[in-house]
C-alpha cells in the first residue's frame, strides 16, 4: 500500500484501486489487471471491500492508485461502502 497517494482538497472519500490476479503457471497469458472504484474513505477498508467484491484470494496483487474526492464519488454514483468496476 502506498503511504503517497495523492489527497484531493477536501480529502478521501473513495478510492481507485487496480486488482492485478495471477494466472494458472501452465497458461502463456499475463497476468489479469482490473480497475476498481471503491466509495471508503480508509485505505485499507477499501482494498478490504475490493478483494471481497472480486472473489479474489491473497496471492492477487491490489493497488491504490489514487484517491477520491466526494464530487468523483458523487459523479460516479456509487453509494458509501459500494464498489464499481472500472
Amino acid at each position: 500500500m502506498s503511504n503517497k497517494a495523492f489527497v484531493p482538497f477536501g480529502g478521501v472519500h473513495g478510492w481507485l484501486a487496480d486488482l492485478t490476479v495471477p494466472v494458472n503457471k501452465r497458461s502463456r497469458t499475463d497476468p489479469a489487471t482490473k480497475s476498481y472504484y471503491v466509495a471508503v474513505a480508509d485505505q485499507r477498508g477499501a482494498l478490504a471491500a475490493i478483494r471481497i467484491h472480486a472473489g479474489v484470494q491473497e496471492g492477487a496483487e491490489l493497488v491504490a492508485r489514487r484517491g477520491l474526492s466526494r464530487q468523483e464519488v458523487q459523479r460516479l454514483k456509487i453509494k458509501p461502502g459500494q464498489v464499481l468496476d472500472a
